[in-house]
C-alpha cells in the first residue's frame, strides 16, 4: 500500500466537501480547514505525550502558552479526557 501525504489527505477531503455542496456557495473553508488541522493536531499531539504541556509545546513548536490558549480556545483538554481515557 502507497502511503499518502497529508496534502492528499486534505485534497480528497475538500473534494469531498465541495461535491457535498449540492450547488450551495462553499463560505469560509480556510477557516473551517485550519480549525479543524490545528484542533485535531492538538489532541493528537497531547493524547501522545500523556497531556504534558511542555512536551507537546516543543513537539509543536510553539511555547506553553499559546499552547494554553490553543488548548481553551477547541476546548481541547474536555475533548482529550472524554475520548481517550474512558
Amino acid at each position: 500500500m502507497k502511503q499518502r501525504d497529508l496534502q492528499d489527505c486534505i485534497n480528497d477531503k475538500l473534494e469531498k466537501y465541495f461535491s457535498d455542496l449540492n450547488g450551495e456557495k462553499a463560505n469560509g473553508v480556510f477557516k473551517m480547514v485550519t480549525n479543524q488541522a490545528e484542533s485535531t493536531t492538538l489532541k493528537f499531539v497531547l493524547n501522545k505525550v500523556n497531556q504534558n504541556h511542555s512536551e507537546a509545546a516543543r513537539i509543536l513548536g510553539i511555547n506553553r502558552a499559546t499552547l494554553k490558549k490553543k488548548v481553551a480556545l477547541y476546548n481541547v483538554l474536555q475533548f482529550v479526557k472524554s475520548h481517550f481515557f474512558l
